[in-house]
């Protein structure tokens, strides 16, 4: 049974002002990704400033590998809440009920079979990267550790996607905070005062992941899901299975595109230059996934939106949606990408204080940049796809960056200009796909005004 709360939230999403709509969801996930973002930006900076260069880069070297956890995480918590936003609204009551249940059983099955694969082959993994000597001992260490928690991340992010596709995005970015606080907590206390080096690290991390897999099935335990929870009758249901990976699956394939990609750019720089170029590198990364925070709590909050309505049959809103969230990310994100450009080496100092940027490096990170003030239609095209149930869309979006296009311009450039090339190579890799991507998501926007005809034809 619907909450009235819940009844308001989809009455909101249906029928509301979108720009306050927007304001509304969009603040409160900027918050939480924001703090779920500087999770693995606390590792990299107690890595950094407590322990040494070689911990920094063996996280960076290992942070892509962990990432696939987090595809899975995300195959299956995408995938289930792209079919429960459209459930809800079109009233489908039955495949309401199935979803809680299907996905913890798939979280379970699948996170155990990633740590028993994980743990035995994780310094293979680390060394496949490009790690050598100190650097893949770190990176080793951090990655055997973390693995052990994995079956907490993914049930919590699962289940994060779940609930913000009912439109709790508040309730999941308190839970985003929890997770971090407890995180930066623990790294003081085994690092500063324990001084566990790289694992210690891991080790914090992996227990804030219990608190917030805790939290996050909590909310569907004691019953505050709009979707029956019953603990009691954890099946899996077959029949959703195909829908799940349909979407889920360009999620479970980015992060393994983003390792070969990775794969190909670190060892690249380990060939061209030095432990410290990986490094610069590292925290050039970090410091845009922060920038690029907002635009990511922009994405979250405009799923609900488009899966209800496309569920409900609202095509013109669907549209409405996403270039209302488009123009004022861009805008935001100007504001925020300007003084990168400026002063980039105000904000890469925080990771690396110890390291004397050269004119070179300045010139890398404006390279690696400056195309972030257009990425939001990327984001927003992504969640538009997905939310309306055309996952192979972005799954060949997906390979098309990574694949097809990043890793040969990467390779053909660095040929050329060495560490520079590198850079440069993702730069022509990332127009490219800019472009293809606006293709794609203006067609979509023509068969979305098709539907809205023919829906308007059979109502009238």
């Amino acid at each position: 049974m619907i909450s009235q709360k819940q009844s308001q939230i989809t009455n909101e999403i249906l029928d509301g002002n979108l720009v306050k709509l927007m304001f509304k969801l969009s603040i409160p996930s900027t918050l939480g990704i924001l703090m779920l973002s500087l999770n693995t930006f606390i590792d990299a900076l107690f890595a950094g400033r407590f322990i040494g260069e070689s911990a920094l880069a063996g996280i960076s070297l290992a942070l892509p590998i962990i990432a696939i956890i987090n595809g899975f995480a995300f195959c299956i918590g995408v995938g289930s809440a792209s079919i429960l936003s459209r459930a809800i609204g079109s009233g489908d009551v039955k495949t309401q009920s199935k979803i809680f249940a299907n996905l913890i059983v798939i979280s379970v099955a699948i996170s155990l079979l990633i740590t028993i694969i994980g743990y035995n082959f994780g310094e293979k993994l680390i060394l496949l990267m490009g790690g050598t000597g100190e650097v893949a001992l770190e990176g080793t260490k951090y990655f055997n550790t973390y693995i052990l928690g994995s079956v907490f991340l993914i049930l919590a992010e699962a289940c994060s996607k779940l609930i913000k596709s009912e439109g709790e995005i508040k309730l999941t970015s308190i839970f985003d905070w929890v997770f971090v606080i407890v995180n930066i907590v623990l790294n003081y206390i085994f690092i500063s005062i324990f001084h566990w080096g790289t694992q210690g690290i891991a080790l914090a991390t992996v227990m804030a992941m219990v608190v917030y897999s805790i939290a996050n099935l909590g909310y569907f335990i004691v019953g505050k899901s709009s979707i029956p929870a019953n603990l009691k009758k954890i099946v899996i249901a077959i029949d959703l299975i195909p829908a799940i990976l349909s979407v889920g699956i360009s999620e479970l394939f980015y992060p393994f595109t983003i390792l070969v990609q990775d794969f190909i750019v670190f060892n690249s720089i380990s060939h061209y230059g030095t432990n410290t170029d990986i490094a610069f590198f590292g925290a050039a990364g970090k410091v845009i996934s922060i920038v690029f925070i907002p635009i990511i709590g922009f994405s979250q909050a405009l799923q609900p939106i488009i899966g209800m309505n496309y569920g409900a049959q609202n095509y013109g809103r669907i549209k409405k949606a996403y270039l209302t969230f488009a123009i004022l990310g861009t805008l935001l994100l100007i504001l925020i990408w300007l003084p990168l450009q400026l002063f980039p080496k105000t904000f890469l100092e925080i990771l690396l204080p110890n390291v004397e940027f050269m004119n070179d490096d300045l010139l890398n990170f404006r390279i690696l940049s400056i195309l972030m003030p257009i990425w939001p239609l990327a984001y927003f095209s992504n969640t538009l796809f997905l939310s309306i149930g055309k996952g192979k869309t972005v799954l060949v979006v997906v390979l098309l960056k990574s694949i097809i296009l990043t890793v040969p311009t990467v390779i053909f450039f660095s040929k050329i200009a060495g560490v520079r090339g590198i850079y440069s190579g993702l730069l022509v890799g990332d127009s490219i796909f800019m472009l293809f991507v606006l293709i794609l998501t203006v067609l979509e926007f023509q068969s979305l005004s098709y539907l809205q005809i023919q829906t308007t034809k059979y109502k009238s």
